[in-house]
């Protein structure tokens, strides 16, 4: 059975959505806007993300990584215990969104998603 998803998908800002309201705009929702409401654990962020080195404290890796994408300094995130169990609730939201970036942006390595050439480079 062959894929009916083309090769490469080509993003285009020639249409841009328009914003909903009430019920209608649930209905409409896409899975990637469901998505993004789900909480992910800074632990679980780690595991996708963060390589695991002999002779590289992994701890302090994921620390570095997680204060680097909620934008809290590293010592606030050490200090939120162990296992991350201390940590403010909005940082499971920005730590899907980075997930989210990072799945995007291997998309865009792997050339299954080509930006437009209009696309903002830094």
């Amino acid at each position: 059975m062959s894929s009916q998803f083309p090769a490469a998908v080509t993003l285009t800002n020639s249409r841009t959505p328009k914003m909903q309201t009430g019920s209608q705009s649930h209905q409409n929702k896409h899975q990637i806007d469901i998505l993004c409401q789900l909480p992910l654990e800074p632990m679980e962020y780690c595991r996708r993300w963060v390589t695991h080195e002999p002779g590289r404290n992994y701890r302090k890796a994921c620390i570095n990584a997680i204060a680097e994408v909620t934008g809290t300094s590293p010592k606030t995130v050490k200090d939120w215990g162990t296992d991350f169990d201390r940590r403010p609730r909005y940082v499971t939201r920005i730590l899907r969104q980075a997930d989210l970036i990072n799945q995007f942006k291997q998309l865009v390595v792997r050339g299954i998603v080509v930006l437009p050439p209009d696309f903002p480079q830094d």
